[in-house]
C-alpha cells in the first residue's frame, strides 16, 4: 500500500482548501495516509487533532488517518532531565479553583488572592490539553498533553512568545530544543519602468512630453519617473535553532531538521506533500525528494 505523507508546519496551511482536498483524493486512491505534525506551537496539535474530527464527520474515511506528532516520534529516545526551574511543574492543589465551558471544553482556572495562576484546557474529565501557566497576570509557560494524559512539551513564553521549547520523552526528559532567534535581514523592492505602477504613471508623463505647452518642472518630473525605483526595506526574521538531545545533533534551520524527521519515513516510493509557502525553504533541504503541494 502506497504512503502519502502531509507535513504540517502551519495552521493557516492546514486550512488551506487545498488540504483537505489533496487529503480526500489520498484516501479515495486507498493510500495509507500519514499527517505529520510539525508545528512549533506544540499545543496547536490539539486543533490539528480537532480539525480531522470534524473533516471524519463529513468524510468518514478521514478517521484512517495517523497523525503522527514529534512528541510521538522521539517518545523512546534519550533525553536530558529538566531542571526543577526549566520544568516549572505547579502543585496547583493550594490555588482556588473554578470551573467553566468553553467551546466544548473543559477551563479549569486557578486564582491565588485573584489573580490568576494557571488555566487547564481539558477535552473532559479524564483527558488534559494544555495547561497555561501564568506569572503576575502575565502568561510565562505552555505545558502541552499527549493523549495519554502526560505532558509532551513545555514552551517557555517572553512577551506572549515562545522563547525557548521543549519535547519531551516518555520519561519527561527533554528529547528536543526550539530555540528562537531573529535576525535583520534586507528586502529590496524595484519598481521599474515595466512594472505596473510607474507604467502607467510613465505612459501618461510621455504623453504630457510630447505637449508643445509643457513646462519645465512638468519635463523634470517625466524624466524622474522615467528612472528605475529601488527601495531597500530593513526588517526581522524569525528563524529557530534546534538541538536533539540524544546525540546533541545541532539544526541551525527547522527546516532541516523536518528533513532528519522524514527520512525516518519516507520510503522509494512515498509521497510528500507539503504547504505551498514553505515549499521554497523546504525544497532545498530534499534535493531529490518529489514534493508535492497544497
Amino acid at each position: 500500500m502506497q504512503q502519502i505523507i502531509f507535513l504540517v508546519t502551519s495552521l493557516n496551511g492546514m486550512h488551506k482548501l487545498n488540504f483537505s482536498k489533496q487529503l480526500l483524493q489520498a484516501l479515495a486512491r486507498g493510500a495509507r495516509v500519514s499527517v505529520l505534525v510539525a508545528l512549533i506551537d506544540f499545543d496547536a496539535s490539539w486543533l490539528v487533532r480537532e480539525y480531522l474530527n470534524r473533516l471524519a464527520k463529513k468524510h468518514r474515511q478521514v478517521a484512517d488517518v495517523e497523525l503522527v506528532t514529534l512528541a510521538d516520534m522521539f517518545r523512546q529516545e534519550s533525553g536530558l532531565k529538566l531542571t526543577s526551574d526549566e520544568r516549572n511543574a505547579p502543585d496547583l492543589t493550594s490555588f482556588d479553583e473554578r470551573l467553566f465551558a468553553d467551546d466544548q471544553q473543559q477551563v479549569k482556572r486557578y486564582l491565588n488572592e485573584g489573580h490568576l495562576v494557571a488555566e487547564l484546557r481539558q477535552l473532559d474529565d479524564e483527558t488534559p490539553m494544555v495547561l497555561r501557566q501564568y506569572k503576575a497576570d502575565q502568561l510565562v509557560q505552555t505545558d502541552t498533553y499527549g493523549l495519554d494524559g502526560q505532558v509532551v512539551a513545555i514552551e517557555k513564553i517572553v512577551d506572549e512568545v515562545a522563547q525557548t521549547s521543549y519535547v519531551l520523552n516518555e520519561q519527561g526528559e527533554a528529547v528536543l530544543r526550539f530555540v528562537r532567534h531573529e535576525r535583520p535581514v534586507e528586502q529590496v523592492y524595484n519598481l521599474s519602468t515595466n512594472s505596473v505602477m510607474t507604467a502607467v504613471e510613465f505612459s501618461g508623463a510621455k504623453q504630457n512630453a510630447e505637449q508643445a505647452n509643457m513646462t519645465q518642472r512638468q519635463k523634470e518630473k517625466a524624466a524622474a519617473e522615467a528612472i528605475d525605483h529601488t527601495s531597500i526595506i530593513s526588517t526581522t526574521e524569525t528563524y529557530y535553532g534546534v538541538l536533539a538531545y540524544s546525540n546533541y545533533r545541532r539544526f541551525d534551520d527547522v527546516y532541516a531538521f523536518y528533513q532528519a524527521v522524514l527520512s525516518r519515513l519516507l520510503t522509494s516510493d512515498t509521497q510528500l506533500y507539503v504547504d505551498l509557502a514553505a515549499n521554497a525553504a523546504f525544497s532545498p533541504q530534499m534535493p531529490n525528494q518529489l514534493i508535492f503541494n497544497y
